[in-house]
């Protein structure tokens, strides 16, 4: 690669270019599908709670339910309260911010392989990337871990641009964006720590531009630690540290099975599968042609992964996101060696696959967006053309402690307060309603009965009985609500 940074230009950013709209097409796919997932409608709920009430220091769900809401830092839940104002509190809404930040991301790391091998192999590794079905499906989601994952890649390609360690912005750069890691999902960005490593060799371990990594990495933390303080004093990071380092390390969680740690490499070959089988042989060509800092980073973000979460019992596949970028490049480089490229012409190339898939779920009858609680959703018109504001739901004493996460439906596809309350409750909750309340009750052999006094009934569908007063109810058109197919 020449090492005169304006030479050939024009074709540089030509294969950037034609990456990004690929990307942009591929991922914004068919977004006005109404479709979210459990955790984008939880988030959603709490950045919708940001941005209507101003808790940017005590966000939460609804009253007593995730309230206040300590999981992970505010970061990316701000960016999600931003997008919402923006579009609306809609799927394009909710998604937008890992949309955005994953395509920066994607086209971050080519940019650094690009720099640290070279062109071919940063192609090969992207085209492997935007192959790992569940990396690009999470660009299409408000989950937290892809603007985790984007904001570690942003900050590794600003350490590949280090040349020495008189690149004091840029080593800021790096820093701050693996601070922006940490603020999205707290102690879960533990990929920083290779990429802090590969940033201090890159600087040859010099003091200064390590003071100034370290300022760019502590200061954004520092900054929300001081904010929280003015505001609600340091109840998130006692809370939060309770959370992460005992409630979710309790014993009792972890993989009873003695081999049980082996989902996490069973999973990372289901999902990632050819990319995943080159990784080691990768691994060992990167180190022989002497690209052994890259080698190891990529080792390290495995193993380092694999030690936090290959024993939990909570196998989710999110977990497996950081490590994916890390396979492609080893994968990529491997491949590289025995394949050649025209970079420019497969770039485009995916550009043009990435508009006729664009168009293709456009006009065919095809579902992108997966809708969970779709059976609520349902509901969704009449509890929106009602007074209603309040929809009480049954749970058990454990569902109320740990706040039943039916909630983040209620409160994302309707935006009432859901209320929970349990079976003995149920005679007080039915005496106490008004024309702003509503109770939701599964449709079981214990309910079936409500169905007989149809007044009382708003909608139902094969899972669940929408009950409120009978003004509520005689001002809708009161039927079966078929569960939508998305």
């Amino acid at each position: 690669m020449s090492k005169n940074p304006f030479q050939n230009l024009a074709q540089i950013d030509s294969r950037i270019k034609w990456l990004a709209f690929a990307l942009i097409l591929f991922v914004f796919g068919k977004s006005w599908e109404p479709g979210v997932g459990l955790d984008s409608a939880t988030y959603g709920s709490i950045a919708l709670d940001i941005l209507h009430n101003g808790t940017w220091f005590n966000p939460k769900l609804a009253p007593q339910i995730f309230d206040p809401f300590v999981e992970h830092p505010y970061l990316a839940l701000w960016l999600d309260a931003f997008s919402l104002k923006l579009w609306g509190s809609t799927a394009l809404g909710i998604h937008f911010t890992a949309s955005v930040l994953g395509i920066l991301g994607v086209i971050a790391f080519f940019c650094a392989i690009r720099r640290l091998i070279d062109e071919n192999t940063a192609l090969l590794a992207t085209i492997l990337l935007m192959t790992i079905n569940v990396f690009m499906n999470f660009m299409s989601s408000g989950w937290l871990d892809m603007p985790m994952v984007a904001f570690m890649l942003i900050g590794f390609y600003f350490s590949s641009r280090i040349s020495d360690g008189d690149d004091l912005i840029i080593v800021f750069l790096t820093g701050l964006f693996l601070s922006f890691a940490v603020l999205t999902k707290g102690a879960a960005a533990v990929g920083i720590f290779p990429i802090l490593l590969f940033t201090a060799s890159r600087c040859h371990w010099r003091w200064r531009p390590l003071l100034v990594l370290s300022v760019g990495l502590i200061a954004p933390i520092a900054a929300f630690s001081m904010a929280h303080y003015e505001s609600q004093g340091f109840f998130f990071w006692k809370e939060y540290f309770h959370k992460q380092f005992v409630i979710h390390n309790d014993p009792r969680e972890a993989s009873p099975d003695s081999v049980g740690w082996t989902w996490y490499i069973q999973d990372a070959v289901s999902h990632a599968h050819l990319v995943a089988l080159l990784f080691i042989p990768g691994l060992v060509m990167l180190w022989k042609r002497n690209f052994r800092w890259l080698a190891f980073v990529a080792a390290f973000e495995f193993l380092i992964h694999l030690a936090v979460y290959a024993f939990s019992i909570r196998q989710n596949r999110q977990y497996l996101l950081p490590i994916f970028p890390w396979f492609a490049l080893a994968a990529g480089f491997l491949i590289s060696l025995r394949w050649k490229l025209n970079a420019e012409k497969w770039s485009k190339g995916l550009f043009y696959l990435s508009v006729i898939y664009f168009f293709t779920v456009s006009v065919l009858p095809v579902t992108v967006h997966s809708m969970s609680g779709a059976e609520f959703y349902a509901f969704t018109s009449v509890i929106k053309n009602s007074p209603i504001k309040n929809v009480y739901f049954e749970v058990t004493e454990e569902e109320k402690a740990t706040g039943e996460l039916r909630s983040s439906y209620f409160t994302w596809y309707w935006q009432i307060v859901p209320v929970m309350f349990t079976t003995p409750e149920l005679p007080r909750v039915i005496l106490s309603l008004t024309n702003s309340d509503a109770i939701l009750l599964a449709l079981n052999g214990a309910n079936n009965h409500y169905l007989q006094t149809p007044e009382l009934v708003c909608a139902w569908n094969d899972a669940w009985i929408l009950i409120s007063t009978r003004e509520n109810c005689s001002s809708v058109d009161r039927k079966f609500r078929k569960v939508p197919t998305n």
